[in-house]
């Protein structure tokens, strides 16, 4: 399989591939970052800031929201020191583009279906898991609005695709609420197809508790 051509899009020609939106090109890893002053004592703990970055030149108009996640981790070591590290997430459909050399997908301006070798293993849409990212129940899950979560490793690199156990059907909205008395992890998933939407409960460990279908009114 190879990666079509014919219509990849120049990046210079969108305005979210240029400048300050330009993708970061590389993976990296930097230890003892330098620190002017001090950090505060006992400061311990990663922050990781999740958004788009394409790893590839797009097959059409490209949109901000398209871009193949990327998470960017600061970790203080609770000694004073800092470090930093990026990875893409590597989504089913990024594995495929990779192996590919290029893009395969379409995108939210202009939807297209990748190959059919790649439908069958990464769907109809590619699960970039480029919006947000949340730590609940000793998972980190990076999150996309129209896909399930996809759970990441404390070096940042991608476990894979996570679904409570098989408790969660359909996708998972990249925004979801954690009740900061009781830890319970509440969320909803939107679909073009019925149901067309869903309201779920995770536990404090984790457990899916419980799901409603949710009926909305005619248009």
């Amino acid at each position: 399989m190879t990666a079509p051509t014919d219509t990849t899009t120049d990046p210079a020609e969108s305005p979210w591939l240029r400048g300050t939106f330009a993708p970061v090109t590389d993976e990296r890893d930097a230890a003892d970052l330098p620190v002017s002053g001090a950090l505060p004592p006992g400061l311990s703990g990663t922050f990781i800031r999740n958004g788009p970055n394409a790893m590839f030149p797009p097959l059409v108009r490209y949109h901000l929201f398209d871009g193949d996640g990327m998470l960017h981790g600061l970790t203080f070591d609770g000694d004073g020191g800092a470090s930093y590290a990026n990875r893409w997430i590597r989504s089913k459909g990024l594995e495929a583009e990779i192996d590919a050399g290029g893009a395969l997908f379409g995108g939210i301006a202009e939807f297209r279906l990748p190959p059919d070798d790649v439908f069958a293993t990464a769907g109809p849409m590619k699960n970039t898991a480029n919006t947000n990212v949340v730590r609940h129940a000793g998972r980190t899950l990076a999150l996309m609005e129209a896909c399930g979560p996809t759970e990441i490793a404390a070096d940042l690199g991608t476990i894979g695709e996570y679904d409570f156990g098989g408790a969660l059907r359909g996708p998972m909205t990249a925004h979801p609420k954690i009740d900061p008395r009781t830890a319970e992890m509440v969320f909803f998933g939107a679909s073009p197809f019925p149901p067309f939407l869903r309201v779920h409960a995770a536990a404090p460990d984790g457990t899916l508790t419980w799901s409603t279908e949710v009926e909305l009114p005619p248009r």
